[in-house]
């Protein structure tokens, strides 16, 4: 009897430490699921903020693009201002140049119309050619030109300076005689043709 009882006793020991250990394994079981939710946890926290971050750094992001851009765009407007106005003044600079170079063609123009036929063959008159000649060719290169102005062409007050009228019956206004001729530059009037005007 007493051997029935020690092999119960072991028996219910053996059951006792199979209880205990599968007690620890759910006990180990369940820690192990909490740490795992804590972590769990723990990385979708880091994951909001990780994302905050990158929509953070995103919006700054575009906003150094767009004052990258808006700086970019106000440097080509001061580069083209700049250059504009480089252009305008140095247009006004060959303007002040050629202007004073007008009485100097007037006069050689002048000399040339009343330049004699016996004196076509004098070495003085060819000298003076040459030199009306050589300025003619100036004038090309520095982009000015005479104004295409001759009698009975219509009368243009942005084309041409009216120093006389004569009276007339007509109501037209025209080119009676063309007292000085007008120069362009590069296109643009820069001395206005001087003009005597009559009705027709």
């Amino acid at each position: 009897m007493k051997l029935g009882k020690k092999e119960t006793g072991e028996q219910s020991q053996t059951s006792g430490d199979v209880n205990n250990t599968e007690s620890n394994e759910a006990v180990d079981s369940q820690q192990a699921q909490v740490s795992k939710d804590a972590n769990d946890g723990q990385l979708g926290g880091d994951s909001a903020d990780l994302i905050q971050i990158i929509n953070e750094q995103q919006a700054k992001l575009t906003e150094l693009t767009n004052l990258v851009q808006r700086t970019r765009a106000d440097f080509e407007n001061y580069r083209k201002h700049t250059e504009a106005d480089m252009a305008r003044a140095r247009q006004l600079g060959e303007e002040s140049v050629v202007k004073k170079l007008l009485p100097i063609i007037d006069v050689l123009d002048t000399a040339m119309a009343s330049l004699p036929d016996d004196l076509a063959d004098n070495n003085w008159a060819k000298g003076i050619a040459g030199a009306h000649k050589n300025l003619a060719k100036m004038m090309g290169d520095l982009h000015l030109a005479k104004q295409e102005v001759k009698v009975g062409d219509v009368f243009d007050h942005n084309q041409h300076n009216a120093i006389q009228f004569e009276d007339g019956e007509g109501e037209r206004e025209v080119i009676a005689e063309v007292l000085r001729p007008g120069y362009l530059y590069s296109g643009q009037v820069l001395r206005p043709a001087m003009v005597k005007v009559a009705k027709k």
